[in-house]
């Protein structure tokens, strides 16, 4: 199963610019919660917390496709070296104001600068791998891996946030994740030669078609994940607190996560002869029957064996949207169309969230659980949308 990985590896430039989309990503999954940690910490209001927090998601998600479009024009060093230096300039004066006691504003101004600036490095490293491998099987096989690092990404972070936070200060748990993003975005700037060129303005970059039917209903695949990744969340930490064995939410969700990550490499290994659109509809198909049982789980090693299997679908459906965008846009609009399915997903975590947690106030954890259920139903819905009447007819890759 990691042959064709260890193929992907050899590839010149391949093993640093992937290390360091690692590096580069790990403020996805550490800034947000670091903000909170800190914010109701010091000022003891987790909804001012919160919100602090998803103004930085939300900055993101509106920054992200403009990021997008500046890439495919100028390439990437220029933005990478700004935008992770002003990032981390932003959370350190986010860190400095909490700790003066700055207005509620300045919290909120300082929180969408470091959102808003923070490089969408995985839209980066997945163009670099077109650009390095060309259209193909091989390509597939990276997508997958880009959604392995992914899963890495949300398994490692949040457990590095919550130690530095809890062993030594939430203060250094958000500079670890301001330092690891500047370092992972200087190390990709630097590696020029597997920086997909700009293509400028004259050479008609901005005229080429952006089917925008479709990505917009991609996209909208890429909400629904995320919606139902952050509902599942929130309602298993509450289902294990229900069940006296709080300690093991954490445990239960890098079991998910696990399971997303052992379907991805496994799916990037497969010489799949399925159309990607198939491939996309089955993958969302799947979510929605793997989330269905979540309602009548009634112990945690039952909660985690579900999980696990929900877990298996996550990774291949995203790779399939990948797979979708990279098939349907021109290339000189592919940094841009991924980076507005990354914004999908960003977009759909807070309301996934939101909505979980009225369903548990209401329902309970339990009868919480038909929240993401629904929205993998919707999932599936959108997709056989997509590929019946928004699937372009010029296509950019063959398989």
């Amino acid at each position: 199963m990691l042959k064709p990985y260890v193929h992907l590896m050899r590839r010149p430039g391949a093993g640093a610019f992937f290390a360091a989309g690692i590096l580069g990503r790990m403020p996805i999954s550490m800034i947000g919660l670091g903000i909170v940690i800190l914010i109701a910490r010091e000022s003891g209001s987790y909804g001012l917390a919160g919100a602090v927090s998803g103004v930085a998601v939300i900055a993101g998600a509106l920054t992200g496709p403009v990021q997008g479009r500046l890439v495919d024009r100028f390439g990437q060093r220029r933005l990478l070296l700004i935008g992770s230096v002003l990032c981390t300039i932003a959370l350190g004066g986010l860190l400095v104001a909490v700790r003066a006691g700055s207005a509620t504003w300045v919290l909120y101004a300082l929180s969408f600068v470091a959102g808003g600036t923070r490089p969408q490095v995985g839209s980066f490293v997945r163009a670099r791998w077109t650009h390095l491998l060309g259209r193909g099987r091989a390509l597939q096989t990276a997508f997958a891996l880009e959604a392995v690092g992914d899963e890495v990404v949300f398994i490692v972070g949040p457990v590095l946030v919550t130690t530095l936070a809890t062993q030594w200060s939430p203060y250094a748990a958000l500079t670890a994740a301001g330092v690891l993003g500047l370092a992972g975005g200087i190390w990709l700037a630097l590696l020029r030669a597997s920086d997909p060129p700009g293509r400028g303005k004259s050479n008609g970059a901005e005229q080429a078609p952006m089917p925008w039917l479709s990505i917009t209903l991609l996209s909208l695949i890429g909400l629904g994940l995320g919606a139902t990744l952050g509902g599942a969340e929130v309602i298993t930490v509450a289902f294990t607190t229900e069940k006296g064995q709080a300690g093991l939410s954490g445990v239960v969700l890098a079991v998910w996560a696990f399971g997303s990550l052992l379907a991805g490499l496994w799916y990037g290994s497969v010489h799949w002869r399925a159309p990607v659109e198939r491939r996309l509809l089955i993958g969302t198909i799947a979510l929605a029957v793997t989330l269905a049982p979540l309602p009548w789980v009634n112990s945690v090693l039952m909660l985690g064996v579900v999980l696990f299997c929900c877990g298996m679908t996550i990774a291949p459906t995203m790779v399939a949207v990948t797979a979708c965008v990279e098939e349907w846009v021109p290339p000189e609009r592919l940094t841009e169309a991924i980076t507005w399915t990354v914004t999908g997903i960003l977009l759909g975590v807070a309301p996934g969230n939101a909505a979980a947690g009225h369903a548990v106030d209401v329902w309970g954890p339990s009868n919480a659980y038909w929240v993401p259920f629904g929205v993998g139903i919707a999932c599936a819905i959108v997709a056989a949308v997509s590929i019946t009447f928004a699937r372009p007819k010029e296509r950019f890759a063959h398989n």
